[in-house]
C-alpha cells in the first residue's frame, strides 16, 4: 500500500490533486493522508481552544466534505482511506516528522501560477517540503490529470549527484506505453571527462536495461532555458529530477530547478530521492 500526502485548505479546489496520486501509482492500493496545517496560536487561551476548533473545521464547509465523500466513491478501489489530518504547527520540522513517522510514498505540492490569496496558504507549502525524505511531485494548477507518457529526466553535468533512481520512477516507466528521455544539458566549455560520467551512469546502469527510454543532449549556457524549450518541443508531460541529501543538507541541481520550473513549463515535476 502506499501512502501519499496532500496538502488541504479545507477548499474543494484542494482536492484536485487526489486525482493526480491515483495516476502515479495505478494499479496500487494508496492511503491518502489530507494534511490540513494549522499555525499555533501566541495566547494561552486559544491554545486551550484548540480542541474545540478541530471539532468546529471538521462540520464546516459542506460542499469540503461532500466533494471528499463523491472521491471516496469514485475512487473506492484505488484508496484505501482518505482522510483529514490536522496537524497544529506549519514549521517545516513539523513536516518532516511527520512524513517521517507514517513512512510516506509521495508528497503532491500545488504549484499556483498567479498570485491569489485564497491559495496563499497552499502556494507557501513547498516551502516547507524542501527537506523531506520522499519523492515530491509538484503540479501546476487548473491542469487535468493525465498518463505520463513522456518523461524528462532532466541531468545536470554539474552535479555528482544528477542520476539517482527509485522504484517511483522505474514503476512509472516499466510498460510500453511510457517513454524516458534523460535531458542532458551543458554549457559551452563543459569538461567532457564530466560529460561521459553522466552518460556512463545511464547507459551503465543495469535497472534502465528493461527501460524504454533514450538520452537528449542540450548545450545551452542556460539551464533552466535548455529545460523549457525541450518541454515546449517535445510536448513532455512529466519533468523529472534527483536530489539528493548530504550532511550539510539537500544538494538539489545547486537549487536551479524548484517548483518555479512547474510553474513556468506547466507540467508536473517530480523531485525524487
Amino acid at each position: 500500500m502506499k501512502k501519499i500526502v496532500i496538502p488541504t485548505d479545507l477548499t474543494v479546489q484542494s482536492l484536485n490533486l487526489i486525482k493526480y496520486g491515483v495516476q502515479v501509482f495505478k494499479g496500487e492500493e494508496c492511503q491518502i493522508f489530507l494534511l490540513h496545517l494549522i499555525p499555533l496560536p501566541d495566547s494561552i487561551p486559544e491554545l486551550l481552544m484548540l480542541p474545540r476548533e478541530e471539532e468546529r473545521l471538521e462540520k464546516i464547509n459542506t460542499p469540503f466534505q461532500k466533494t471528499l465523500e463523491r472521491i471516496k466513491k469514485t475512487f473506492a478501489v484505488e484508496i484505501s482511506s482518505l482522510n483529514v489530518i490536522h496537524l497544529y504547527g506549519d514549521s517545516p520540522l513539523k513536516i518532516r516528522n511527520f512524513i517521517d513517522n507514517n513512512s510516506i510514498d509521495l508528497i503532491l505540492s500545488p504549484v499556483s501560477g498567479s498570485k491569489n490569496p485564497d491559495t496563499e496558504g497552499l502556494a507557501s507549502f513547498s516551502n516547507l517540503i524542501k527537506d523531506v525524505s520522499c519523492p515530491v511531485l509538484y503540479v501546476p494548477d487548473n491542469m487535468e490529470a493525465c498518463s505520463f507518457r513522456k518523461i524528462a529526466y532532466v541531468l545536470d553535468t554539474d552535479d555528482k549527484y544528477t542520476l539517482l533512481l527509485d522504484d517511483l520512477l522505474l514503476n512509472l516507466a516499466s510498460t510500453k506505453n511510457y517513454y524516458v528521455t534523460f535531458l542532458v544539458i551543458f554549457k559551452p566549455g563543459t569538461n567532457m571527462d564530466r560529460l561521459e560520467y553522466v552518460l556512463n551512469k545511464v547507459y551503465m546502469n543495469e535497472k534502465l536495461k528493461e527501460i524504454n527510454c533514450s538520452v537528449h543532449l542540450i548545450q545551452e549556457s542556460d539551464f533552466t532555458g535548455g529545460v523549457y524549450t525541450f518541454v515546449e518541443e517535445f510536448k513532455v508531460d512529466l519533468l523529472v529530477t534527483g536530489r539528493k541529501k548530504s550532511l550539510f543538507g539537500n544538494i538539489f541541481t545547486r537549487k536551479r530547478i524548484s517548483s518555479d520550473v512547474a510553474k513556468h513549463t506547466r507540467v508536473p515535476f517530480l523531485t525524487i530521492t
